[in-house]
Parts: C-alpha cells; structure tokens; sequence
C-alpha cells in the first residue's frame, strides 16, 4: 500500500520583522524584532506534518539559490527533519524570499516578495519520480512562479503525479480573484484534495462566505460543493479565522469553530494556513473522519500562533487536540 506524502513547490525563505505600526509612505515605523524562517506553501505544510508527529514518510522538493538565503533556508528546513538534498540549488541564483511585516498589535502582516529562482522552476523540477510510493502528492503554489503561471507547468507536474498513482492536493497564495481563478480554475479537474482559505474559496466557487462581517458556515459547505462540481476528485475544504468545513464528494459534509487564542496571546499569523493544512493533510492520510481532520487542522493552526514564524510553535498533534480542548472554541 503507498505510504507518506510528498510536498513541492515554490519555497521561500520569510524574513518577518514585527514592527509597531503600518507607516504611511515616508512615515517611519520601529521593528522590534526580527526572525528569518524557511517557508512557502510545501515547507511549511511539511514541516507542520513533521512537528505534529506524522507516522509516515514526510518529505519536501523546491528550489533555492547557492546564496546566503538559500543557505538559512537549507539549514532551517533540515532542522524540521526535512533531508536538505531533496532541495534543488541553483548556481548564480537568488532564493525566494519575502519580507513580512507584522504588525505587533493587531498580528495584521503586509508582504514583500521577492521571486527569485522560483520564477524559473519547470515542471521536471517538481514533478514526483514515477517510483514515488506516497499516497498523496501535494503542489503549492500558483502564482508565484512565472514559467510555470505563464505556461501549462502546473497542470503539468499533476498530471504527472496523477500518473504515477498519487492522490494530489494543491495550495494557493493570495491573489487578486480574476488571476486566481486564471490560473487555478483549468486545475481543478487534476487534484483530489482542495484545501482553500475564505478569500480563495469565494473567487474560485462564485459563493459569498461572509455576512455582515462574519463566516457564513452553509455558504461554505456551497462553496465546497461548488469546487466538486468543477472538478475537484474527492474532498473541498473551506478554512477562516472563525472555522472551517469540509465535504467529501461522498457527501459527508463536517464543521468546525476556530479554537480560542486571546489576542494578546498571537505572537504572528504567518503560515496559520499552511499549519491548517498539515493538519488535514494527517488526518486525511490515516483516513480520519472528516469532523476529527478539521480538530487536528484548527488546532495546529491555533498552536502555530504563538510564533512569528511558520512552524516552530506548532506541537505533536496530541498536544494540539489537548491545548484546543484546553481553550475552547470561538462561538460558531
């Protein structure tokens, strides 16, 4: 039986520095402290996987630079437990990388990125080797890589794990809604496991999810829908600050509020996604039900908050269950 789940994509190196406030231009704001943490969509879902403690094989491909960035990255990303030669490094090149500026009292973040060598990846960079044995095959992400957004890459690489018998999932960024549903849309028919946050969703499925500022539960479970109907294999989920849903293309359908962390209490929200993610992902791979891989997903992600990094608050999934039954969840 396949076994494991193997991420790629475009990595980044994030350069987070909190700072007191947003400035306006030619207005000066104080940082206050500074963290270089190795990210972008597959590093940081694979490294949730590892922190969470995932009983299979977890593993990680993207392309850096033979720069200092690139350097930090690899060191940062072996720490996690993810084997450093399974990362392409490109002679003469810069590594991805984006500043991010947080706000310290409101956790808002504003990004600056840079696209480095992630601008020429192709698709045999990506592409799983026809001898993988992982069951699931997971790409992040669009929008960030020109080669591929300006050509078929992305369908590319799914269609080739497809072929080599993996389950496969994709990730987005944040994107203005006509280049998201450009570059996703045709993808849709290519992937099993859709995993959106609020913003991504309501591009993609045509659904409003919010009423007078909060998250509208039944219109994601539309929206989900929606995302199987256009062609999404087996699951679509929906996550948001205030919670999350699921539905199978079986028709079991699950919600879930977000776990309750007092504000003064998050630290950052960079990579809160992506640790919902690993989390689905889990539980997803050990065949959950679906109301117990969105636990494990709100959990990791409430955990992943007391950093200003990705994935270094992140705890085994036991303790994320246990520090989310701890707090209690938000009213739905």
């Amino acid at each position: 039986m396949r076994s494991g789940i193997h991420l790629a994509g475009t990595v980044i190196l994030d350069i987070v520095h909190v700072v007191d406030l947003w400035p306006r231009e030619e207005q000066l704001a104080l940082i206050d402290h500074s963290e270089y943490g190795a990210g972008g969509p597959p590093h940081n879902a694979a490294a949730a996987l590892l922190k969470l403690g995932a009983p299979f094989a977890v593993t990680c491909r993207g392309v850096v630079g033979d720069d200092a960035l690139g350097t930090i990255f690899l060191n940062q990303a072996e720490a996690y437990g993810l084997a450093r030669e399974n990362f392409l490094v490109i002679p003469q090149a810069i590594t991805s990388h984006t500043h991010v500026m947080t706000v310290k009292t409101t956790g808002k973040r504003t990004f600056f990125h840079h696209a480095g060598v992630n601008a020429r990846l192709t698709p045999d960079m990506l592409a799983p080797t026809p001898q993988s044995t992982a069951k699931i095959f997971y790409l992040g992400a669009p929008g960030i890589a020109a080669h591929l957004d300006h050509s078929d890459g992305w369908a590319t690489v799914l269609k080739a794990a497809r072929a080599s018998g993996h389950l496969t999932a994709l990730e987005l960024v944040s994107l203005p809604p006509d280049d998201l549903r450009r570059l996703v849309h045709p993808l849709l028919s290519l992937i099993d496991i859709a995993v959106f946050n609020d913003s991504e969703a309501e591009a993609l499925s045509g659904v409003a999810l919010s009423v007078n500022g909060r998250f509208d539960f039944p219109a994601a479970l539309v929206a989900c829908r929606a995302l199987l109907g256009q062609g999404v294999a087996q699951l679509a989920a929906v996550h948001h600050p205030q919670g999350a849903v699921a539905v199978r293309v079986s028709g079991e359908t699950a919600q879930a509020a977000s776990v309750h962390v007092p504000a003064e209490e998050i630290v950052g929200t960079v990579g809160a996604g992506d640790a919902f993610y690993g989390g689905m992902l889990m539980g997803l791979h050990e065949g959950w039900p679906l109301a117990k891989c969105l636990a494990l997903a709100n959990a990791a992600a409430a955990t992943s908050l007391a950093s200003a990094t990705t994935s270094a608050a992140i705890r085994p999934w036991q303790e994320c269950l246990a520090f989310a039954a701890a707090r209690g969840l938000n009213p739905l």
